[in-house]
C-alpha cells in the first residue's frame, strides 16, 4: 500500500505593493473575472461607472477559464502589457 500525503511544500514569494495612481483618467483598466456568479454583472457595472467617472478611461474585460485555477500565464502577460491597473473580484 502506498500512502500519499496531502501536504505540499510551502513556496514563498516576495511581492511589494505598487503606488496607486492619483487619478484614473486616461488609464487602461483590466477587469479580471474569476467565473463565479455574479462577477460578470459586477464587472459590467464597474466598467460603466468607470467610463462615467474617469475621462478617457478604457476597460478590458477578461475571464479566467475556471474558478479553481489561477489565470494562465498568457492571460496575465496580456494584462500586464495592455493595462495600467487591474481589478479582480470574487463571486458567490
Amino acid at each position: 500500500m502506498k500512502v500519499l500525503s496531502p501536504q505540499a511544500r510551502r513556496v514563498t514569494t516576495q511581492v511589494s505593493a505598487v503606488a496607486r495612481p492619483k487619478t484614473l483618467d486616461s488609464l487602461r483598466i483590466g477587469l479580471l473575472d474569476n467565473t463565479k456568479a455574479p462577477v460578470d454583472r459586477i464587472m459590467a457595472h464597474l466598467a460603466r461607472r468607470l467610463a462615467d467617472r474617469a475621462a478617457g478611461v478604457s476597460t478590458r474585460y477578461v475571464s479566467k477559464l475556471k474558478t479553481s485555477i489561477p489565470a494562465g500565464p498568457a492571460i496575465m502577460a496580456d494584462l500586464r502589457r495592455d493595462c495600467d491597473v487591474l481589478i479582480t473580484a470574487l463571486g458567490d
